[in-house]
């Protein structure tokens, strides 16, 4: 058994205590117990280790590549994140097979000193063209129901994710065949209307890629730069889910706030959507395709023209963000960072909570919520 102890974000508040941890699961939770010295973190802020839904990369690594993901796997730690979810947008058919093959060799190989692979996120094809934001138009295309079925057979389980555009033909039927599959659909990249966003949601979309982010531009008003439509339908729906980026560049606090107000407690979800250069020193790196890109901005953005195409963030300092910028409650941001994308991936009976019976999975973050160490499945697995 491993005793820790801390300041515990438990689902219902803050409490100094100690978490036992035995077999990879915690154990016992109580409230004033001292643990051994070297487990002491009492003015440390202990969390349920956080999940991203949406990276595109890490570090030196990007998603494509069995080492690649494997080396970001261990690099998530430091930053407190257990699992993760590898995102590839804009791809070939082929390039999508090979991006779930190396995403199921990557669960195997990873080792458990690293965070976990729980699938892939295929952020597209079938969006909309006309919201591709840094997407390659090139290899955006029309709903391909075989194509999909494809990666579900091909290789079984790699799927976790898949961003889809509902106004494109054939979009229900893709929708639908995603949830037989126990495949989560989420609107993005889209132009659709209040009545397609509906019929989408009946037929099985449960939540929205990177709120805020790809809604098409309303002229300059740097108050609300997004089209009214399709975003107040998404805003004021109750029954999906959103990822909303939390950087502050994407989206700014003030819209993060708003995003909070309209789907916390359970519905709101915190993601990266970093790209390599997350994590390193700012300079330039190039995307899969070849594309040069910098984050000397604080964000990744296309050294041509300046598209913002992702973050360079990590999850504490996502955590941090959402304390320090948007004044959010830190129980509540622990909730934003893992219990919520838990619960819309169906694996909260399992892990995204510190409740007893689940796996110890936690990061320990100092005053500046900055990740001090990591454990998964109770094995710590990180310290600074």
């Amino acid at each position: 058994m491993t005793v820790i102890s801390g300041r515990l974000a438990l689902p219902d508040g803050i409490v100094a205590g100690s978490l036992e941890m035995g077999a990879g699961r915690i154990a016992q939770i109580a409230l004033g117990r001292s643990a051994p010295a070297e487990n002491v973190f009492d003015e440390c802020l202990i969390v349920p280790g956080f999940i991203d839904t949406h990276t595109h990369g890490l570090g030196r690594h990007d998603v494509f590549e069995t080492d690649d993901l494997v080396g970001m796997a261990r690099m998530q730690v430091r930053f407190g994140t257990t699992g993760f979810l590898p995102t590839a947008a804009s791809l070939s058919a082929e390039r999508y097979l090979a991006f779930g093959r190396h995403v199921l060799a990557a669960q195997r190989e990873a080792g458990p000193d690293a965070a976990e692979i729980i699938g892939a996120h295929f952020e597209g094809p079938f969006v909309n063209p006309s919201a591709k934001g840094g997407m390659d138009e090139a290899f955006l295309r029309g709903v391909d129901l075989e194509e999909c079925r494809r990666y579900l057979d091909e290789v079984p389980g790699a799927m976790k994710l898949m961003t889809v555009a509902p106004e494109l033909p054939g979009a229900l039927e893709l929708i639908g065949l995603l949830r037989r599959r126990g495949v989560v659909a989420l609107i993005g990249h889209s132009r659709a209307n209040r009545e397609e966003l509906d019929r989408a949601i009946r037929a099985g979309l449960t939540m929205v890629c990177h709120l805020f982010n790809t809604f098409e531009r309303e002229g300059d008003d740097p108050d609300w730069p997004w089209k009214r439509g399709l975003l107040d339908a998404v805003l004021e729906d109750r029954r999906l889910t959103a990822e909303v980026n939390g950087d502050m560049i994407h989206v700014r606090p003030e819209h993060v706030r708003l995003a909070i107000e309209r789907f916390a407690p359970d519905r709101f979800v915190a993601i990266t959507d970093s790209v390599p250069g997350a994590g390193l020193e700012p300079g330039e790196y190039r995307m899969i395709d070849g594309r040069p890109f910098s984050n000397r901005s604080g964000a990744a953005r296309l050294v041509s023209n300046g598209t913002l195409i992702g973050s360079i963030v990590t999850m504490d300092q996502v955590f941090g963000n959402l304390v320090e910028q948007c004044g959010v409650d830190p129980a509540d941001a622990a909730r934003f960072t893992s219990a919520n994308a838990a619960r819309a991936l169906g694996i909260d009976a399992e892990v995204g909570s510190l409740e007893v019976g689940k796996a110890a999975n936690l990061a320990v973050l100092d005053e500046k919520y900055r990740c001090v160490a990591t454990f998964v499945r109770g094995r710590r697995v990180y310290a600074r």
